[in-house]
């Protein structure tokens, strides 16, 4: 691919005085392409071949779900605490070398699509995940109880904190926390994991990528929240169902490292605690 149209988006809040975009602007204005910001370009999904996000893995999370809908590649600069989405650190603008010279690759990353639906059928709320999708309790510490299916058959009934279905690339986010599984993202499947099960036996369970799974609220007169990637957080009534599937779109990201995923895992994980 030729990206003669880059954007940039910067979370301000990592870079308030703007010096690590400014670095970038300087380092990307000597090559032979075009830059859009925020600022000079109404819709920057709708112009650009390539996006470069400065900030954390919350910054990408933000900007992946759009740029998935327009078939934009993403490549993240970590200005935050891990970035495990994150390609290149800040001092390692030079590496984005490799891209313009064609040395590199583009990963696909699995969605989910994520709709909310009330008892009687009606679909309130449909959106993607490119991490996970969180079904938990508000401000008081309680228990929730949800039920879980598959296909339409009830697998299982937690009672716990809350419960996480997550994708690969969500499996190194809050799942991981919980005690589920690392998952290579090359596996399309998703990941059931329940935030502290009032149980012995409970555990996280996996599906395949054709699965369609639900989770039903099974709580009265109790706040039970639906959190979407972190980013947006939705009250769920009693009865209501989360249903989860494969999206038709794909995060894309850009590698120019030559490293494995547990590579990453290795570095930006276990060096960090």
């Amino acid at each position: 691919m030729i990206f003669n149209k880059t954007g940039i988006i910067t979370n301000e809040k990592k870079d308030p005085s703007f010096e690590h975009t400014k670095n970038l602007t300087d380092y990307l204005s000597k090559k032979d392409i075009t830059i859009y910001t925020e600022e000079n370009c109404d819709d920057l999904y709708a112009t650009c071949n390539l996006l470069i996000v400065l900030g954390g893995d919350g910054t990408i999370l933000k900007v992946a779900d759009k740029a998935a809908r327009y078939n934009i590649p993403v490549i993240g600069i970590n200005l935050g605490r891990i970035g495990f989405m994150s390609e290149i650190e800040s001092d390692e603008i030079y590496l984005l070398d490799n891209i313009f010279s064609g040395d590199y690759q583009i990963k696909s990353r699995m969605m989910l699509n994520v709709e909310i639906i009330k008892a009687g059928g009606e679909i309130i709320h449909a959106g993607t995940a490119l991490n996970d999708a969180v079904v938990t309790h508000g401000t008081l510490a309680k228990l929730i109880e949800t039920d879980v299916a598959c296909d339409g058959v009830k697998i299982t009934n937690y009672r716990a904190d809350g419960v996480i279905v997550a994708t690969p690339t969500g499996s190194t986010a809050y799942s991981m926390s919980a005690g589920g599984p690392i998952i290579d993202p090359d596996i399309e499947c998703f990941c059931v994991t329940p935030i502290c099960p009032h149980s012995l036996v409970s555990r996280p369970l996996i599906f395949s990528q054709s699965s369609v799974l639900e989770v039903k609220n099974r709580n009265e007169n109790t706040d039970v929240y639906l959190t979407i990637d972190g980013q947006i957080n939705i009250q769920l009534d009693e009865n209501d169902i989360v249903r989860l599937r494969k999206s038709g779109f794909a995060a894309r990201f850009i590698s120019i490292k030559k490293h494995g995923f547990f590579d990453v895992v290795r570095n930006k994980i276990s060096e960090k605690f």
